[in-house]
């Protein structure tokens, strides 16, 4: 089942309660989306959701700059991330961080304060990814407007190739500032052998599939 919009409020109180009752709990695992504000709001059922099977949730931390949040309409601060991360380890829930980068104003120095940022955040997994003008969006509309957009081939529209520069940072730069990202990251031997040999099994899982495959060298080709 997918459901765009579920959060952690209400309707996954009920659907946990139900779970439970049904016996269902031990057999089934599910994830979902959620605000880090609504983690904050709801954390009195975090123990509950975990016990129907809630084992991975998904963040959208975004960025770690408030004035780049406050242009991505998010509504949250950088605090919030800190304290929804804390919040999903001390229940057991496998915590993943949505973070972006090369909005128009960042420039190599505020990307380094971002990696500083997400190393203390310590989530258990972070996916980093490049700020695209899709199609049909308010992004898109500007940065046609502005001539952002340097490549227009559909198939690069993935949040992985660099599609617009920003003010300080070419195509180029921006995409080697994903790498750096993601090499500040998982490049950590400490980080691996913890996520390698961790007590929770999806955190566990999840590293020795990106050491099986070399997940850094294939972004790495990327440029």
């Amino acid at each position: 089942m997918a459901d765009d919009d579920f959060g952690v409020g209400k309707r996954a109180s009920e659907l946990a309660k139900e779970i439970i009752q049904k016996g269902l709990s031990e057999d089934l695992m599910w994830f979902t989306q959620v605000r880090c504000d609504d983690i904050i709001k709801h954390q009195d059922a975090l123990p509950k959701l975990r016990k129907s099977g809630l084992r991975w949730i998904l963040l959208g931390v975004e960025n770690s700059i408030q004035s780049t949040l406050e242009t991505f309409r998010k509504n949250i601060t950088p605090e919030d991330a800190k304290k929804a991360v804390k919040l999903l380890k001390k229940n057991d829930i496998f915590a993943q961080a949505m973070f972006i980068i090369g909005e128009r104003k960042d420039t190599a120095e505020s990307i380094a304060e971002s990696r500083k940022f997400i190393d203390e955040l310590d989530s258990d997994f972070v996916i980093f990814a490049i700020l695209t003008p899709f199609p049909g969006t308010e992004l898109f509309e500007e940065a046609k407007k502005n001539g952002w957009i340097e490549d227009s081939n559909w198939a690069n529209y993935d949040m992985v190739h660099s599609i617009m520069p920003t003010e300080t940072l070419s195509r180029k730069e921006v995409q080697e500032e994903l790498y750096k990202c993601y090499r500040s990251f998982y490049g950590s031997w400490k980080r691996r052998l913890q996520g390698s040999f961790s007590r929770n099994e999806l955190k566990r899982r999840v590293y020795w599939h990106m050491l099986s495959r070399g997940i850094l060298k294939q972004l790495r080709g990327l440029f």
